[in-house]
């Protein structure tokens, strides 16, 4: 008996192991989670990679920046080429081929009244398929590009793709796949996607009907599957280390992520495929920090991005057509060692199911519950009661008691700590973006701490007082308010779902695990109910709070009747220590289950969300995002706060008071995660009409977070000094929410090199020509000097018709130009210093005015290897030494330099 006693202690429901329990699975939870978010180990089989020659080929890629605009891009693209040269020189069924034929225009990516105009310098290999007849949809494509912004050096962006790709094609050559695979090692993604779109143009893109996009938005980490266009495509993901979420593919889906990849021309060319991306470490993405050394992980990114894109691609290439149509898919990793994968329209049925399944079921054991509960209630008073005599004494008497309030605030007691809980995590994040909105750009860790300590001291502050009475039954009615909370999610999650939102399968995983936790608890009753015997007519006094909950003592002044036993009983009522295992399993399903879903979501959430504020992006949706996560993670423990020990609160008291006054405190920024600003610097040449203009005026712009650009970064810089600093917004970048910093500079920058411009020789950076055709057409020519990248800007109006003379057959059929017109022109060419020639109409007899500009971003001078005619720009060399050390530089537009001059016809 002993025995038995000793085991109802340890495995009821009772204060210590409840704690014990409660905080074990939270921390369990917490530590997989984030161990499974690790960059994954490189293993001693490599599976017929080889990491140690990709890793040598990442230095030589990454090693200086090399945009399309500098000579340094030249030297990658001969060691790409060289190097896949030397691998397909002794085997038949790859070719090589050096894309100089290709050119193309399209609207640009953004989507404005923009048309680019480019040729071709891609790098492309065709590896023949062994059984054609295995694939009848084609081939494969697999991408990445191998230009930099001209602010890095493109370690992960793009260099780990690049690498990637040379190894699978090693790989490939030695063991030929059933289907074609093309690789599409591009140039000019930083600009635009100009690589993928001008692809388009060439033979081999209609080989394909799937791809792979390798890409960075980051700086190292493990990658993550950002999108998938069908769930065939998404069942090709089958990887040892999975990383992906469905909710990215939302964000792009919905503009919430306004950057693109070259996952959308694919897509949008027809092709079913998948982006897989580097995304954590934002803040060091288009900076001098996306270099090797300081890349998360190095080696260890190196190989997660190409362990992931070996087993993708056996089986997008071995196991059969992988080209699906229907519905999309949702997915989501567990632990970095699950993915999950199904349809949007499964998802949708499945919700539709417990809807109208869940209510159903609860309803029933409820109702059975009752009757149970009535039937036990009739054989312990008798058919005939002694009380039907004075039912109306007896409610007056339950009335004025107040018994009835008691009850209610049961009942309602878990909304109230809902509405509370929101509230404080929306005045807690009112007090971050008021005093200190950037701190969850270095201290995401100590922002969730904060929040979610006092999502639980706000829970518990509202549910657990007056609570010991019944534990048993009070744990019982918040699963059935939870139940009815994840419900009404559900309902909302259903609609999302039927809108094409995937995000939101958390919750029906989540209303499933609470429904089978009621039911667990309905069992419980029936069970105890059945099975239990009371005294007749003995009153129980409620319980005082004793956390060691042993026999409370009943009332001394309860009035004695002829029915009372002359030796009081000093008996437990049944709902104070519960069926002995029942509330374990419930414990474990209602906190597990929505716990590691939302946990997941967290740590993607704040790693890719974290550090995009000084991109433009809304702190309110950051902090707001939080908030809700630790509620959904703190809310499932709600039904068991009746037996947790107050210990935990009075830490957590301490927890959040330090954390709070820590981020509230500290500066949000540091050398490890630094303010990324935006440089540009333009060049006004005056107006065409005058060809020897007196003055060159150069303007630099550092656009980012208001007061630490002009308080705390332009004065620290000798060419503002004495200077009107002019502050505001403007349509220099496309970031919102920004500011850009501008002053006159006398640091001009030398486009050929040499280290004086004279004032009055536009030649030294172009020689535009623009002549009037007729009343409503024009021809511009325009050579840059050491360029190979000019615009055409037309401020006063839209031309209807425009074409670049030596472009044959150059519309990409799959983007046609704007019906309406456009206002920009951006000119690409693959060789240096070209002459483009553009006609242009437009409607009206009436002048047309605007700008003839060419870009510059070579500021390296006397680098290895590079040619000795590459440019300088002081201007950008000056922010180089005098920024703050928590502060980092990149670009703001394609080009460092923009020259331009002024023409009105």
């Amino acid at each position: 008996m002993q025995i038995v006693e000793a085991i109802a202690k340890v495995f009821a429901f009772r204060t210590l192991p409840t704690t014990i329990l409660v905080v074990a699975v939270y921390l369990v939870l917490f530590a997989s989670v984030r161990y499974g978010d690790r960059v994954p180990a490189v293993p001693k089989n490599q599976n017929g990679l080889n990491l140690t020659q990709a890793y040598a080929d990442l230095h030589h890629i990454a090693r200086r920046p090399h945009p399309v605009l500098t000579h340094a891009n030249d030297i990658v693209h001969e060691y790409i080429l060289s190097r896949v040269r030397s691998i397909s020189q002794h085997v038949s069924y790859i070719e090589v081929h050096d894309d100089v034929g290709s050119t193309a225009s399209w609207p640009h990516w953004s989507g404005g009244p923009i048309v680019v105009y480019n040729q071709a310098s891609n790098i492309l290999v065709k590896i023949e398929g062994s059984d054609p007849d295995a694939a009848p949809g084609g081939g494969v494509l697999f991408s990445a590009h191998y230009d930099s912004v001209s602010t890095a050096s493109g370690a992960t962006d793009d260099g780990m793709g690049v690498a990637t790709l040379i190894q699978l094609i090693e790989y490939f050559a030695n063991n030929q796949p059933k289907r074609t695979a093309v690789f599409n090692i591009n140039n000019g993604e930083e600009d635009g996607l100009n690589g993928a779109f001008t692809f388009l143009k060439h033979p081999w893109s209609n080989l394909t009907d799937a791809f792979l996009n390798l890409e960075g938005a980051a700086a190292g980490g493990r990658p993550l599957l950002f999108r998938g266009t069908s769930t065939p495509a998404l069942r090709s993901f089958n990887v040892p280390h999975p990383h992906g979420n469905v909710l990215s593919a939302d964000a792009f889906a919905r503009g919430v992520i306004r950057s693109g990849t070259d996952y959308s021309v694919y897509n949008g060319a027809g092709m079913d495929g998948l982006d897989l991306a580097f995304y954590k470490g934002r803040s060091k993405y288009h900076t001098k920090y996306d270099a090797i050394a300081y890349t998360a992980g190095q080696e260890r990114a190196l190989w997660a991005m190409m362990e992931s894109s070996h087993a993708t691609s056996l089986r997008l290439l071995n196991d059969g057509r992988t080209h699906g149509s229907g519905s999309p898919p949702v997915y989501f990793d567990l632990f970095g060692a699950y993915l999950v994968v199904l349809s949007m329209d499964t998802l949708l049925i499945v919700n539709i199911v417990l809807l109208i399944v869940g209510p159903v079921l609860l309803i029933v054991l409820l109702i059975a519950d009752a009757a149970v509960q009535h039937g036990r209630t009739q054989n312990r008073n008798g058919h005939v009661s002694e009380y039907s005599n004075n039912l109306l004494q007896q409610f007056w008497a339950w009335l004025i008691s107040f018994e009835w309030l008691k009850g209610a605030w049961m009942w309602a007691k878990f909304w109230v700590a809902v509405l509370v809980t929101l509230g404080l995590q929306a005045l807690l994040a009112f007090a971050y973006l008021k005093l200190n909105p950037f701190i969850v750009y270095s201290q995401p860790t100590l922002v969730l701490v904060s929040a979610f300590t006092l999502a639980y001291l706000s829970l518990v502050a509202v549910v657990r007082p007056n609570s010991n009475h019944l534990p048993e039954k009070q744990k019982h009615v918040m699963f059935l308010q939870s139940y009815i909370f994840t419900w009404i999610l559900l309902v909302a999650a259903t609609v999302a779902v039927g809108s094409g939102v995937g995000g939101v399968y958390f919750v029906t995983a989540w209303n499933l695990v609470v429904l089978v936790a009621c039911v667990i608890g309905c069992i419980e009753n029936l069970l105890g109910a059945q099975g239990s015997s009371d005294v007749h007519h003995v009153h129980y006094a409620p319980l005082p709070r004793h956390d060691d909950e042993e026999h409370p003592e009943p009332e001394a002044d309860a009035e004695a009747t002829e029915t009372t036993p002359l030796i009081r009983p000093i008996l437990r009522p049944k709902e104070e220590s519960g069926a002995i295992g029942w509330w374990i399993l419930q414990l474990v399903l209602a906190i597990s289950v929505p716990v590691i879903l939302v946990a997941h979501i967290t740590i993607l959430l704040v790693a890719a969300t974290s550090q995009t504020m000084v991109d433009g992006s809304s702190a309110t949706t950051v902090y707001v995002a939080i908030a809700v996560l630790v509620f959904m993670i703190a809310l499932p423990v709600v039904p068991f706060t009746f037996k947790t020990h107050s210990t935990i609160a009075y830490l957590f008291i301490i927890f959040f008071i330090l954390s709070t006054a820590a981020n509230l405190l500290m500066f949000p920024f540091s050398q490890t995660d630094p303010l990324k600003v935006y440089f540009q610097q333009t060049v006004d040449l005056g107006n065409i009409s005058s060809p020897f203009p007196q003055v060159i005026q150069a303007t630099t712009s550092l656009t980012g977070v208001h007061h630490y650009v002009k308080d705390l970064i332009v004065p620290k810089l000798p060419s503002s000094i004495g200077q009107n600093v002019t502050c505001g917004q403007t349509g220099l970048t496309r970031q919102v929410g920004l500011e850009t910093c501008s002053w006159n500079s006398q640091l001009l920058p030398s486009p050929d090199g040499r280290s004086h411009i004279s004032p009055v020789m536009r030649s030294r950076w172009m020689d535009p020509i623009v002549t009037r055709l007729s009343d409503h057409s024009a021809r511009i020519r325009v050579r840059g000097i050491n360029t190979r990248g000019c615009r055409l800007y037309f401020d006063n109006k839209r031309i209807t018709r425009h074409k670049a003379l030596g472009w044959e057959d150059d519309i990409i059929p799959q983007f046609p130009p704007p019906a309406d017109g456009v206002n920009q022109l951006y000119l690409w060419s693959r060789e240096w210093e070209p002459t483009f020639t553009v006609d242009v109409e437009w409607e009206g007899d009436e002048s047309l005015e605007g700008r003839v500009a060419c870009e510059w971003a070579e500021y390296e001078s006397g680098s290895i290897g590079v040619d000795s005619t590459t440019g300088k720009i002081p201007a950008l060399e000056e922010v180089l030494t005098f920024f703050p050390q928590w502060a980092t530089v990149t670009k703001a537009l394609d080009g460092l330099v923009e020259a331009y001059v002024r023409f009105s016809i």
